[in-house]
């Protein structure tokens, strides 16, 4: 919220669920799947919003390991340089470039674990132009429906070279992507196009396990099955893998559009969820995606 006090009834609920969630199942981190700061982001490194929106609110003990950041197109109305610079006056606020890599190992079986955190607004451009703007700003700016237009293209270009590089050299037993702009989402701003023509390839070319999102203000777990590359006529029937979406945008309020239900591939969508700001995504990430072994 960006007024006093900076937060919403939505989102202090959700940090005391998430952090009992927390603290029951041992988590190692949190990620941030963007708008970290309504309507328009931060003015500098100083902004009060890092800590009434955020130091702040998210204050359980099970909740003080590192948070992986993003942007998201609410966070590039304002200066996502200052986000990225106040990693280095936080112990737990891990935002060290636009887009970047976190690798782990989990459990006995030392399973392996890697997390490609992307920029999508810099790949497909934001819902308005206007950068380092007010509420007035944003008001007055025409809106984007479904950003397919970056407006650095150079920018964008370096970024799918790199996502490419980081999928092709990843070996982990599990590989997520993780960027703001759902791939599919069946809510208020629906899929990405951008990302189905750019992303959605890359992503079954090297058989990552789940893309993760926010944007739509609802929860989602979609799947689809595809064949991967390389496989014969013959196989197709027993080859088809799967990859998972998975929407969370519920930290703070909730939307129970279905507008764009008829968007996505029939058959795909699992799970949606907008009825409680207290149900957030770890609690459906652990239950009901993945379990990683011991």
């Amino acid at each position: 919220m960006p007024f006093y006090p900076y937060t919403t009834y939505g989102q202090s609920s959700t940090a005391t669920f998430l952090g009992d969630v927390a603290s029951m199942k041992k988590t190692h981190f949190q990620i941030a799947l963007g708008d970290n700061f309504y309507f328009t982001g931060v003015t500098d490194v100083y902004d009060e919003r890092f800590e009434s929106s955020f130091e702040d609110v998210y204050t359980a003990d099970a909740l003080q390991t590192p948070w992986y950041i993003m942007a998201g197109n609410h966070d590039h109305f304002g200066n996502v340089a200052a986000q990225i610079a106040y990693s280095n006056h936080s112990q737990r606020w891990v935002f060290p470039a636009s887009y970047y890599t976190v690798s782990y190992r989990f459990g006995k079986r030392n399973t392996t674990v890697d997390f490609i955190i992307i920029d999508t607004i810099v790949l497909c451009g934001n819902t308005r132009d206007v950068v380092n703007g007010d509420l007035i700003d944003l008001a007055l700016a025409e809106s984007i429906d479904n950003p397919n237009n970056p407006s650095d293209p150079e920018a964008a270009r370096v970024q799918w070279r790199w996502i490419e590089e980081q999928l092709s050299k990843s070996r982990a037993n599990y590989l997520f992507v993780a960027g703001h702009y759902p791939v599919y989402s069946v809510s208020s701003h629906g899929p990405s196009d951008c990302l189905l023509e750019r992303l959605q390839p890359l992503l079954r070319k090297y058989r990552v396990s789940a893309y993760l999102s926010g944007h739509d203000h609802t929860l989602q777990h979609l799947v689809e099955y595809y064949i991967p590359e390389n496989v014969s006529k013959k196989n197709e029937a027993t080859r088809k893998i799967p990859l998972h979406y998975i929407v969370s945008g519920m930290g703070s309020r909730a939307d129970n559009s279905l507008k764009h239900l008829g968007s996505v591939p029939p058959g795909s969508l699992l799970f949606k969820y907008s009825n409680s700001i207290y149900s957030i995504f770890y609690s459906i990430f652990h239950f009901q995606v993945f379990r990683f072994s011991d």
